[in-house]
């Protein structure tokens, strides 16, 4: 019996992540637009401010249709709240609703296809835009296609890559024909850290790209009971994810828990259909 236990507790070992192969199931869900379930939910998102006392939490609770979004932000002592609500409409071909993701979702082999029209109202700082996505999620890998149909009619696509424990991410943008790549490898001494790489010019001026470490991104994976965390560590900042895996295991004890399937986090920043980068929580930002 004891050897039995034992066997089983190098089982659940078995299953440890690294910190690529966490941060790749962590972009899957970041960038599903709260459709994908199929490997692990954000649970909630916490960002906190070096050298201030500044913070902002997420809570995004999963009710019948549509996503609630509770956010929290401490500014120089002072506390705020708001609630943004994302209506979740399982027909394509729904009549237009502001603020609502309509989609239909289907599955060929062990491929997860996701076709959606993404609706959002403007305000004082965006206009109103619709957006049509098509999303493949797979074993290894994630692809999706944009193409925005008002304001302006644009498109790109994003796709990422798990190989060899290294994580590839590319974004094409058909507007201008740029294309940004980057990826994310394992710490040679510690595969619960990892560090990203980016195609960035080398000198001011020149047109010449070459591969550099950027050392304001280091990702480090903390397992939990019921899934795992991953942290963001920059100068200026630690963004924080809890993660859950969406069937309920474990992964550092034995028994199964269940998972809280509810709650979905912000993104602590965002790229538009334009790509342009937006500090502003609102649904329709999306990054791999």
């Amino acid at each position: 019996m004891k050897f039995f236990i034992f066997s089983l507790m190098l089982a659940a070992a078995a299953h440890a992540i690294t910190c690529t192969e966490g941060h790749f199931l962590f972009s899957k869900d970041k960038g599903s637009f709260y459709l994908n379930e199929d490997d692990v939910i954000i649970d909630k998102y916490f960002v906190d401010f070096i050298d201030s006392d500044d913070s902002t939490s997420y809570k995004y609770i999963r009710e019948q249709g549509r996503v609630v979004i509770e956010r929290e932000m401490t500014d120089r002592g002072a506390l705020t709240s708001d609630t943004i609500v994302i209506y979740l409409i399982n027909d394509i071909n729904s009549p237009a609703v502001d603020n609502s993701i309509a989609y239909t979702k289907s599955l060929l082999g062990d491929t997860t296809l996701i076709d959606a029209i993404l609706r959002e109202p403007g305000d004082d700082e965006n206009e109103a835009s619709v957006t049509e996505v098509r999303m493949k999620f797979f074993k290894n890998g994630a692809t999706a296609d944009y193409h925005e149909l008002t304001p302006k009619d644009q498109q790109y696509s994003s796709e990422i890559h798990l190989k060899n424990d290294t994580l590839f991410s590319f974004n094409i943008s058909s507007s201008n024909d740029t294309v940004g790549y980057s990826f994310i490898v394992n710490d040679k001494d510690d595969n619960k850290t990892c560090r990203e790489f980016t195609k960035m010019q080398a000198d001011p001026g020149s047109n010449d790209r070459e591969i550099i470490e950027n050392t304001d991104r280091i990702y480090k994976v903390e397992e939990t009971d019921t899934g795992f965390v991953i942290k963001k560590i920059r100068e200026t900042r630690i963004d924080q994810y809890t993660l859950v895996y969406a069937d309920g295991r474990a992964t550092t004890s034995i028994a199964k828990r269940p998972a809280a399937r509810l709650k979905q986090p912000s993104r602590d920043y965002y790229f538009d259909t334009k790509g342009r980068k937006q500090l502003k929580a609102i649904p329709y930002r999306v990054q791999f």
